[in-house]
């Protein structure tokens, strides 16, 4: 019921009445009689939500306009097709849409068996049709090649350092380095969304002692909230500790920042805008990124807030192998917690680095084992040298 999720269904849902838009289908008609999607339909509504709505939409207004294609109006245009994670999701909820409408459709003609009868033959075979067409689609890739992992430590390091307000390299005008600095240091130490940081109100900062603790709150449809697309917590509430320079800084911004912002007044979030104090978007936080990646060089190209949450979990898998008295099955629990996962799987996305590190080290283990071994036998270590 989050509101990005039902916005993303919607999205799903829009391919499908374009589709039917361009092809002269009216999908309320078909469903209440029962004609459904043929093989064929189903077939080219596949390949059409493979495309990009910039590709869809003059197509649309081509045929609106009453001027006669030269191509095969079935025959998409020669561009990239969106992932296929993305058109697997898409046609998904489409199927889910059909499924449920036509549940309701069925469910009316219980008075009359035969109509009842045929109605649901044909449903069957067209949604069983779509989760066929659904399930050949390409998963997407699971190689240990190429996929996002988190940064090396010394670049994390070196990014806290460039963004540190009185840096010479500081890529940011003087005005907003202060609450820049503290945006990307948060998002390292606490591992946390983009969202979840542009969600926190400044009460949910509790700043009492030396370390203080941030609550994440989970908060649907947020009533305070007039932003366009809404920051959501994805995750589970938790409340989480703050270091002591941390809490330094949200002490500082709150007071010496924030406080003299017109309209910071009238909203409740931490991080907001200069000059003017509104909630700040999440275009604004991809923006700050793409200012570090062009005016900074030597970073990698991928930096970007959710990079800082895959290498929040590295560093958490570096101490656990420091303290090296954690169970497996402690390891797990407190990285939910602290994540705000429910599943154990979750956290697989987030330690490919870790994971690779930790499998190749075991690998050179067993790698020097083996030719201590081979040259206790004598002659051996220069056959595999």
């Amino acid at each position: 019921m989050q509101p990005n999720t039902l916005f993303n269904e919607l999205r799903s849902l829009m391919h499908l009445y374009l589709w039917a838009d361009l092809r002269g289908i009216d999908v309320s008609e078909r469903l209440r009689d029962g004609v459904f999607l043929s093989l064929s339909e189903i077939i080219d509504l596949v390949g059409f939500c493979g495309r990009y709505l910039a590709d869809i939409l003059p197509e649309l207004e081509q045929r609106r306009s009453n001027v006669v294609a030269l191509v095969n109006r079935r025959t998409p245009p020669k561009e990239d097709a969106v992932q296929s994670g993305e058109k697997r999701n898409r046609l998904t909820v489409i199927r889910g849409f059909l499924d449920f409408t036509s549940a309701d459709h069925l469910s009316e003609l219980q008075k009359w068996p035969a109509r009842w009868s045929v109605y649901d033959k044909m449903r069957r075979e067209c949604l069983d049709r779509m989760g066929e067409y659904i399930g050949a689609i390409r998963a997407p890739n699971r190689d240990d090649v190429g996929q996002k992992e988190g940064l090396d430590p010394e670049v994390v390091k070196r990014l806290l350092a460039i963004v540190e307000p009185d840096h010479p390299d500081n890529p940011f005008r003087p005005e907003v380095r202060f609450r820049n600095y503290l945006i990307v240091r948060l998002l390292i130490e606490l591992g946390i969304r983009r969202g979840e940081l542009l969600g926190l109100y400044v009460v949910d900062m509790a700043l009492s002692g030396a370390k203080g603790t941030v609550t994440i709150h989970r908060r649907p449809d947020d009533k305070h909230d007039g932003r366009r697309e809404k920051p959501a917590a994805k995750t589970a509430a938790r409340v989480l500790p703050l270091s002591g320079r941390a809490t330094e800084l949200v002490h500082e911004w709150v007071v010496e920042y924030r406080s003299k912002l017109p309209l910071a007044r009238r909203n409740p979030f931490l991080i907001v805008t200069i000059p003017d104090g509104k909630p700040m978007s999440l275009s604004n936080i991809n923006k700050i990124f793409q200012a570090i990646r062009k005016r900074v060089p030597g970073l990698p190209d991928e930096l970007g807030p959710h990079l800082l949450r895959h290498s929040w979990n590295d560093a958490f898998s570096e101490q656990i192998d420091r303290k090296g008295n954690v169970s497996p099955e402690n390891e797990i629990k407190w990285r939910k917690r602290l994540m705000g996962w429910r599943s154990d799987a979750t956290a697989q996305h987030y330690l490919r680095r870790t994971t690779r590190r930790r499998s190749n080290e075991f690998l050179a283990e067993i790698q020097e084992g083996l030719d201590i071994r081979m040259g206790d036998e004598g002659g051996m270590m220069h056959e595999t040298d």
